[in-house]
């Protein structure tokens, strides 16, 4: 069997999203594998369908 090298096993899973925490107002960092947000402060996780959606009503 052939060997690789793979890209992603070297790289952060978390992205900072351009999202604020629906809890306490911090930044969310999106995990995208999972379709999950994180905030940095308060450590809370959201589903990023929720994160979006709520985003949509106070537009």
């Amino acid at each position: 069997m052939a060997e690789f090298e793979n890209p992603y096993a070297q790289a952060n899973p978390l992205v900072r999203a351009h999202f604020d925490c629906l809890s306490c107002g911090g930044k969310l960092w999106e995990y995208a594998i999972q379709n999950r947000m994180v905030c940095e402060d308060c450590g809370e996780l959201f589903d990023s369908s929720d994160v979006f959606d709520a985003s949509l009503e106070h537009e």
